[in-house]
């Protein structure tokens, strides 16, 4: 006779319980980006619809800062893998392993984080990106990316990552817009849709958009201006960012990358500077080019698929 009355008890205190921490986490902050870390929820940069046929490493150091002489500082170490499959499809794994940070007293309270410096395990994120339609004549190149965001940044006290699942569908489009002399001018966008969890049984929905116009120039140098951002409805959740980024070739299989961004928005990160090396390798399942027949579009005057340059 007891054990059914201890069952009711212990099962109304679960409850109980279950509902204060309901309630804690639904009056807590929101986990987005104007109320987080640099890195917590980064707008993802723009990338072209055409896969290319080689597999990208990129490793990379990043510093973020509020502004010269700022004492809300930030650095981590970034990587990218790119694993593309008969030019049609290509894994992608990129993240932040961990960031270094160090706030000011006045960010520290704006946030309600616990901690003012330290070391934060990062998020990592996976996707796939696909092309659709190849670019010919007046249309553009239109491929498909599919990312999810890890759950591995745990340190939500000190409101660096959120330590909540995310996703991303972006629609890409990519179009060669001609040449001027010795520069060839290259133009990405994207848009598409974005939601994460910001509480617990709650998540934000964003639109995810942006555009790039890119330069090649003489012996594969590239510079790229870059537009992205998020707008999400629950508020301070919409960053925006212009960046710029010069890809320096050196040697076949080697890349010299730098950027620096500028956040447009209250949401954003004030500014970001990466400098960075992308290193290329045979990819797997790559189409065997010196046993292919002809291209039959070259005989009818077409040029064949293009090759993107370096992102």
């Amino acid at each position: 006779m007891i054990w059914p009355a201890i069952a009711r008890v212990l099962a109304a205190l679960t409850t109980a319980v279950m509902c204060a921490a309901g309630g804690a986490a639904a009056a807590g902050p929101l986990l987005v980006p104007g109320r987080m870390g640099y890195n917590a929820l980064p707008a993802l940069r723009n990338v072209d619809p055409v896969i290319g046929d080689r597999t990208e490493l990129e490793l990379s150091a990043t510093a973020q800062l509020a502004g010269l002489g700022s004492e809300d500082v930030a650095g981590t170490p970034y990587v990218r893998l790119t694993v593309p499959f008969r030019e049609v499809a290509a894994l992608e794994l990129d993240g932040t392993p961990f960031e270094l940070f160090r706030t000011s007293a006045a960010t520290e309270a704006r946030l309600g984080a616990r901690v003012r410096a330290g070391a934060s395990p990062g998020d990592l994120r996976a996707g796939a990106r696909f092309l659709v339609l190849e670019e010919r004549g007046w249309r553009p190149a239109l491929g498909l990316r599919l990312v999810v965001k890890s759950t591995s940044g745990k340190d939500r006290g000190a409101r660096r990552f959120t330590n909540a699942p995310g996703y991303v569908f972006d629609l890409l489009g990519g179009k060669d817009l001609g040449a001027a002399g010795p520069v060839r001018l290259r133009a990405l966008a994207k848009l598409g849709f974005l939601a994460w969890q910001v509480a617990d049984g709650r998540q934000d929905d964003a639109l995810d958009y942006g555009a790039t116009l890119r330069a090649g120039l003489a012996r594969g140098v590239a510079l790229s201006a870059e537009w992205r951002g998020y707008a999400g409805w629950r508020g301070d959740d919409r960053p925006m960012v212009l960046g710029l980024t010069a890809d320096v070739p050196a040697g076949q299989r080697v890349l010299l990358r730098a950027s620096a961004d500028r956040g447009l928005t209250a949401d954003a990160p004030p500014l970001d500077v990466r400098f960075g090396v992308v290193l290329f390798l045979d990819a797997p399942m790559a189409r065997d080019r010196a046993a292919a027949p002809a291209d039959p579009r070259l005989a009818a005057g077409t040029r064949p698929r293009r090759q993107p340059g370096p992102r």
